[in-house]
């Protein structure tokens, strides 16, 4: 596997990531989140503890919280019902508490992320409008499927109903699709959705949302849509960590400005080098930031060793932090997603 030089072998999943923090007021965060290929999962997290039920399967688990010096969040399973973890085994996570929670699970780097966003209210109105990119569904084209889009949504009291504008990896436009959810305490709901079945996700009023459009057809994963256009150099001086998922692979990892208006990645070691500060010493790729076809709607380009590849990114503060969720295709025609957030 090249070391985030992101070569797909493909991924379906939803999520949606958040800065980093944690939840130390002494207050206990909720949070509603997917994991492919559809399951639904609520998180609460707070000081020094956290629960977490996998609704779909009907698991529990419960253990501490920790910091690490790299930034994320360690949680280690004290006591669970699910036979293929074991007590003292850790998940890595980092959260922007009471919006996002992004979680890498405990056991193999195969699994895919849980993506979280918090509960508690509805976005207010009288619109809502968010950028997003997708997460790519099975049998994911890159001519015909979009990548990213964006939506304005109307409110009718709990009801956010509205069109949404879709383009694929290359910047063309597609045929609009139609939002129609409906709110309750964040959780978001549509009953037909895209692919014909039950659309599940959450939407924070402070700006963060995600969607799974059910098993083996991806989702979305978003922010609000920005007034004016993000400062790219300002962007570009900044300090984040984040997820990269691809390759059947979860990995976290830690992105710093190179000072030229470009940033540079690097990987955390597999399986546990977020612990101890070891990268995988895959070189890392260049992040340049090349275009704002719309304000908060920016295309990256990747440069590694052997060429590049081209992502879409939906970007904005969001509690101070800039926020990134991307979507890429790699040379093979294969979507994969990053998620960053400042440090």
């Amino acid at each position: 596997m090249r070391k985030w030089a992101f070569l797909s072998i493909g991924l379906y999943l939803v999520g949606c990531g958040g800065a980093i923090s944690s939840s130390s007021n002494g207050l206990t965060h909720n949070y509603l989140g997917t994991q492919a290929p559809g399951d639904v999962w609520s998180w609460q997290i707070n000081e020094s503890t956290f629960t977490a039920t996998n609704q779909t399967l009907g698991l529990h688990y419960s253990g501490t919280k920790s910091s690490l010096s790299t930034g994320f969040m360690k949680l280690t399973v004290d006591t669970t019902d699910d036979s293929g973890v074991t007590p003292g085994q850790s998940a890595y996570a980092l959260e922007l508490s009471g919006t996002a929670l992004l979680i890498k699970p405990v056991g193999d780097d195969t699994k895919p992320p849980i993506v979280a966003s918090s509960l508690g209210s509805n976005p207010p109105g009288p619109h809502v409008k968010f950028n997003y990119v997708a997460i790519g569904k099975l049998g994911f084209n890159q001519a015909t499927d979009q990548a990213y889009g964006a939506t304005d949504l109307t409110v009718t009291g709990n009801l956010y109903t509205g069109p949404t504008h879709q383009w694929n990896i290359n910047g063309a436009a597609l045929a609009d699709g139609t939002a129609n959810l409906t709110g309750d305490h964040g959780l978001m709901t549509d009953l037909n959705g895209p692919s014909g079945v039950p659309v599940t996700g959450a939407m924070t009023p402070s700006g963060v949302c995600v969607l799974d459009y059910g098993p083996n057809f991806g989702g979305i994963i978003g922010v609000k849509q920005p007034a004016t256009n993000i400062d790219l150099t300002d962007l570009a001086s900044r300090h984040f960590k984040g997820f990269l998922i691809n390759q059947g692979k979860t990995q976290c990892v830690d992105v710093t400005s190179n000072g030229d208006g470009t940033l540079h990645g690097q990987g955390y070691a597999l399986p546990t080098g977020v612990e101890d500060g070891t990268f995988d010493g895959g070189g890392g790729p260049t992040l340049s930031f090349t275009a704002q076809p719309n304000p908060g709607e920016v295309t990256v380009r990747l440069a590694f060793g052997n060429g590049f590849e081209d992502m879409a990114a939906a970007i904005n503060i969001v509690g101070g932090k800039y926020m990134l969720f991307c979507l890429g295709v790699g040379q093979d025609g294969k979507p994969y997603n990053v998620v960053l957030v400042e440090n």
